[in-house]
């Protein structure tokens, strides 16, 4: 402490400098702590998922064509689609990087969302419109396919119910109409 610290900042042995935080203080120190930890844990899950899917991705171009299943399955505690989300947080690091993701399958559903030039080229996914109904009324997110899909499929749900519906009105006016 220098000669004329005390004329300007806080004195040695003052009041405030010593005295123990208040239990409310103490409180909300440590929540903000615990927030810290968990922003930072969650930072480090998606730079760990994506120095492994490096890892993957690396070993999959090395070990050939028709060979990364069998050796999944033998060297990994995880699936081959654990695997594939992996490497997908790796390629789409990126953007990742620049969205607040909260957790692993927050940033699988992000990747997933986008157009991706693989799933235009070779979908691997067929899209039965009744299971994307159920998804989106459970409230999960569709991609711009899956909404497009289901678009399709309610507009003619709509119009074959009317058809029914505008047939049977008929019938009924037919029925009053002879009484």
């Amino acid at each position: 402490m220098g000669r004329f610290d005390s004329l300007t900042g806080k004195r040695p042995g003052s009041q405030k400098e010593n005295s123990p935080l208040s239990y409310q203080d103490q409180k909300v120190r440590m929540i903000i702590n615990l927030h810290e930890s968990v922003i930072g844990g969650m930072k480090n899950v998606l730079q760990n998922a994506m120095a492994l899917g490096e890892e993957l991705h690396k070993i999959k171009e090395n070990i050939g064509h028709g060979n990364w299943i069998p050796w999944i399955e033998k060297n990994l505690p995880f699936s081959e689609r654990s695997a594939r989300n992996y490497i997908s947080i790796y390629k789409n690091r990126d953007s990742l990087n620049r969205q607040p993701i909260a957790d692993l399958k927050s940033a699988i559903k992000f990747i997933s969302a986008g157009s991706q030039d693989e799933k235009e080229i070779n979908p691997k996914e067929s899209f039965d419109p009744r299971m994307l109904f159920k998804k989106h009324y459970k409230g999960e997110r569709l991609n711009l396919k899956e909404r497009t899909v289901l678009k399709d499929f309610l507009t003619k749900e709509k119009e074959k119910i009317l058809s029914k519906t505008k047939k049977r009105i008929g019938e009924i006016e037919k029925v009053l109409s002879d009484l």
